[in-house]
C-alpha cells in the first residue's frame, strides 16, 4: 500500500504539473491572439486616419469622380476600434496616454471631416470650397499630428509583439525544464518503487520458493521472513505446515517400519501378486518356510511355492480353480526349495495399491495342525473299531435278553434293559456320525455317483424311518417322480434318512411330513416339509455346523448328536450341491437340498 500511495502521489503531482503548464499554454495563445487583435485595430486605426487626414486627396477625387468615395473606410468604426484599444492599453501608461492623445486628436478633426461627407455636392461652388479650405487649414497640423501619433502607437504595439517571443522562448525553456524535471522525478519514483519491490516483494518470494523446494528435497528451511506484511504471514504459516507435515511425516515412516517390521515378522507367509500374477514381495517368512532368497522368488510365478498338479495354484490369481481360495481358507501341499513338500493354509484377497488390482497370498505352515488332525482321524478310526463291535454285541445281548429269548426277566427289567439298548444304540450311532464326519473332513469319505431313480431314493429313504414315523404318530407323504439322478444313492438315501427323522422328531403327533420334488435346467430340488416348531432366522445357518443344535427346551428333550446335519452338508457339498433350510417360528420348516441335474425323463408333481 505504501509502495502504491507513493507512486500515486508522484503521478498525481506530474498530472499537476502538466495541467499548469496547459493552462499557460492557453493563456499564452489567447494573449496572442488578443495582441494580434490590437495590433489589427491599431492599423486599422491609421488606415482611416490616413484617408481622412488627407483632405486635399480626397477633395481632388470627389471633384474628379463627382461623387463620394463608397470603398473609404466607414469613421463609423472609430469608436468602437478607441475604445477596444483604451482597454488593451491600459496596463500600459506609453499606450494609453498615445491612445488618449489620439482620441482628442480625433475628436477634433473627425467632425470636419463627416462634415465634409455630407456636404461634397456643394464643393463645387467656390464659396463652399474656400469655406472647406479655412477648415481644413484650421486641422491640418491635428491631422499630420494625428498620423505621426498613430504610427507611434502601431510602432509601440508592434515593438511590444517583439518582446512576446523572447518571453515566449523564456517560458517554453522554463517548461521544457519543469518536463525534464517531471520525468526525471517519475523515472527516479519508478526505480526507487521497483527497487522495493525487488528487495521487498520478489527477493522475499524467491525465499517462499527456495523454501518449498527445500521441503520437497526434505532439507531445513530458510529463516523466518520477519516482518507484519501479508508476505511475511505467508511464510509464517509455511513454516507451521511444513513443521506440521514433517510431524505426519515421522509418524507415517515410524507407522511403516512397525507395519514392515510386524510384516517382516508375522508367522505367517506374505505374498504379493501384481495384476499380472508375477511375485513382487515376499516376507522372511516366506523366505525361512521355502529356503528361498527374495531374489529367486520376485517376478516369478505362484506355482514355483507348490506341488504340482493342485488346480487352485496353476493360473493363481486370474484362473477359474483360483477363485476358491479368495477369501476362504484351502488346504494345500507346498513344495520347498529342496523339494520337501508341507501342508499349508492357503488363502488370497483382492486389495488396491497405488490404483493398481493386486492379489495378497497369506500362506501358513499347517504341519503341526496336519499331525494334529492326523492324530485325531486315527483316534476316531480306533475308538470306532474298538468300540462299536463291542456295543453292537452288546446291544444284541440286551435285545435277546429284553425280549425273553434268554428268559422271562421282571417289567422292571425290561424297562431297564429297554433304556440300556437305547443309549447304547445312541452310542454306536454317534460313533457312526463322528466316523463319517472325519472321513467327510478329510476328503475321504466315498462318493460313488451313478444314475439312479429318484423314486428308488425316496422309497429306501422312508422305509428307512417308517417306524420312527409310526412311533411318533406322524404320517409320511412322498410326491411321485421319475426323475433320474447321477448321485451316489446311499448317501442320498443318507441324507433323506436324517431329515426325515429330525422332522419327524420334531413334529407334533398326527401331524404330515411331506417330501416334495422340483426341478429346473440346471438343478434338482428335494424338500422335506414338516409343521414342527420352526427355527428361528438368526439359527438357520448354525445348525449346519458341527454339534450345533436349535436352542431351546424342547430341542434338549429330543436329544441328537449335532452332527447329522452337518454330515448332510458335507454330503450334499460333496456332489456339487447346496443345502439350507426355510422356516417360520410356530409354523414349521422346509430343509431343502439341490442336486445337479443331469437327465431328465418325466416330471410329475
Amino acid at each position: 500500500m505504501l509502495l502504491v500511495a507513493v507512486f500515486l502521489l508522484c503521478e498525481i503531482g506530474f498530472i499537476g504539473i502538466l495541467a499548469f503548464l496547459l493552462s499557460q499554454a492557453e493563456a499564452e495563445g489567447e494573449r496572442q491572439d488578443h495582441a494580434r487583435e490590437v495590433n489589427a485595430k491599431a492599423n486599422r486605426l491609421g488606415l482611416i486616419m490616413f484617408d481622412r487626414g488627407d483632405a486635399l486627396g480626397r477633395y481632388s477625387r470627389i471633384l474628379e469622380r463627382g461623387a463620394a468615395n463608397s470603398d473609404a473606410p466607414s469613421t463609423a468604426e472609430v469608436p468602437g476600434i478607441i475604445d477596444f484599444l483604451k482597454k488593451a492599453l491600459k496596463d500600459n501608461p506609453k499606450g494609453k496616454a498615445l491612445i488618449d492623445q489620439i482620441d482628442g486628436e480625433i475628436a477634433r478633426c473627425l467632425p470636419v471631416t463627416i462634415d465634409l461627407e455630407k456636404n461634397s455636392s456643394a464643393l463645387t461652388q467656390p464659396e463652399a470650397r474656400q469655406a472647406w479650405e479655412k477648415k481644413r487649414e484650421s486641422i491640418d497640423p491635428t491631422v499630420k499630428q494625428l498620423i505621426r501619433d498613430n504610427l507611434a502607437l502601431v510602432a509601440l504595439i508592434r515593438d511590444s509583439d517583439r518582446d512576446s517571443p523572447e518571453e515566449e522562448r523564456q517560458e517554453r525553456k522554463f517548461t521544457e525544464k519543469i518536463l525534464l524535471a517531471g520525468m526525471l522525478a517519475n523515472l527516479f519514483v519508478v526505480l526507487l518503487i521497483a527497487y522495493l519491490f525487488i528487495s521487498r516483494i520478489t527477493g522475499r518470494l524467491d525465499v517462499l520458493t527456495d523454501n518449498t523446494v527445500r521441503l520437497k528435497e526434505g532439507r531445513p528451511l530458510m529463516p523466518l521472513i520477519g516482518g507484519t506484511d501479508e508476505i511475511a504471514s505467508v511464510d509464517a504459516i509455511f513454516h507451521e505446515t511444513a513443521e506440521a507435515l514433517r510431524q505426519e511425516m515421522r509418524v507415517l515412516k515410524a507407522g511403516e517400519e512397525r507395519i514392515k517390521t510386524l510384516i517382516e515378522n508375522l508367522p505367517l507367509g506374505i505374498v504379493l501378486l501384481d495384476t499380472k500374477g508375477n511375485i513382487e514381495f515376499v516376507n522372511t517368512s516366506i523366505e525361512s518356510v521355502f529356503k528361498y532368497g527374495t531374489h529367486q522368488l520376485l517376478g516369478k510365478r505362484l506355482p514355483k511355492l507348490f506341488a504340482p498338479g493342485q488346480a487352485v495354484v496353476e493360473g493363481a490369481p486370474h484362473s477359474q480353480q483360483s477363485q476358491e481360495a479368495f477369501n476362504h481358507n484351502v488346504e494345500l501341499m507346498a513344495l520347498d526349495k529342496d523339494g520337501h513338500t508341507l501342508p499349508v493354509d492357503f488363502m488370497m484377497a483382492e486389495i488396491m495399491m497405488e490404483g493398481e488390482s493386486k492379489t495378497l497370498v497369506m500362506i501358513m505352515d499347517a504341519t503341526e495342525k496336519y499331525k494334529i488332525k492326523k492324530m485325531r482321524q486315527d483316534f476316531v478310526f480306533m475308538v470306532r473299531s474298538e468300540l462299536k463291535e463291542p456295543l453292537t454285541k452288546v446291544s444284541t445281548f440286551l435285545t435277546k435278553f429284553g425280549d425273553g429269548s434268554l428268559g422271562l426277566i421282571s417289567a422292571q427289567g425290561t424297562a431297564t434293559t429297554k433304556a440300556m439298548q437305547q443309549n447304547i444304540e445312541r452310542l454306536i450311532v454317534l460313533l457312526n456320525d463322528l466316523f463319517d464326519l472325519e472321513k467327510l473332513e478329510s476328503g475321504k469319505i466315498e462318493i460313488d455317483p451313478t444314475n439312479v431313480q429318484l423314486s428308488s431314493i425316496f422309497e429306501r429313504s422312508v422305509n428307512a424311518v417308517a417306524m420312527f414315523a409310526q412311533k411318533h404318530h406322524v404320517q409320511l407323504e412322498v410326491a411321485s417322480t421319475q426323475l433320474e439322478l447321477h448321485a451316489d444313492a446311499n448317501r442320498i438315501v443318507q441324507v433323506l434318512v436324517n431329515l426325515l427323522s429330525n422332522s419327524i422328531k420334531f413334529s407334533p403327533a398326527n401331524s404330515v411330513v411331506t417330501v416334495a420334488v422340483r426341478q429346473s435346467q440346471t438343478h434338482v430340488e428335494i424338500g422335506v416339509v414338516d409343521r414342527g416348531p420352526g427355527i428361528p432366522p438368526s439359527q438357520a445357518d448354525a445348525i449346519f455346523e458341527a454339534y450345533r443344535q436349535v436352542e431351546g427346551e424342547e430341542a434338549k428333550k429330543k436329544g441328537g448328536t449335532g452332527l447329522g446335519l452337518t454330515i448332510c452338508k458335507s454330503i450334499v457339498e460333496a456332489h456339487g450341491g447346496q443345502i439350507g433350510v426355510t422356516s417360520e417360528v410356530g409354523k414349521g420348516s422346509v430343509f431343502w437340498f439341490k442336486l445337479p441335474c443331469t437327465k431328465l425323463l418325466v416330471e410329475e408333481s
